[in-house]
């Protein structure tokens, strides 16, 4: 495993331990996130800090998933999967995942997201 997946691979464990300084200390002070890129970029650490946290308000029991890598010199670029419960309405959210990320160093500068709300996957079975 590359020194890039694993530092995601931590800023994923930061998410789901709703750690929020270890979730923000694998990012520069600038970093340009792209949570949907059809909306604004975040810019900044403290605009990712507000998004995020209220992204864990409105979801519960997440899952997200690494399924396949590549990178390069500066960028890895991740296929995976993310489900997670809508607390406003209840609803299970399940869909299919793909990020690039740039990195400046040992931390992400640039974090593109891109999924599809609307696509039919299953649902993670529990248990």
């Amino acid at each position: 495993m590359s020194a890039k997946t694993d530092t995601l691979k931590t800023i994923m464990q930061a998410n789901l331990a709703k750690d929020t300084e270890a979730f923000l200390s694998h990012l520069t002070d600038d970093v340009e996130y792209h949570y949907h890129m059809s909306s604004r970029p975040l810019l900044g650490k403290e605009w990712v800090r507000r998004f995020i946290e209220k992204y864990r308000c409105v979801t519960a029991d997440s899952t997200w998933r690494i399924d396949r890598t590549a990178e390069g010199a500066d960028f890895l670029m991740v296929e995976g999967y993310e489900e997670y419960t809508d607390t406003r309405s209840g609803k299970r959210i399940a869909h299919p995942y793909m990020g690039i990320f740039e990195f400046r160093g040992d931390k992400v500068a640039k974090w593109r997201d891109y999924f599809e709300m609307d696509a039919e996957v299953p649902a993670t079975p529990k248990g």
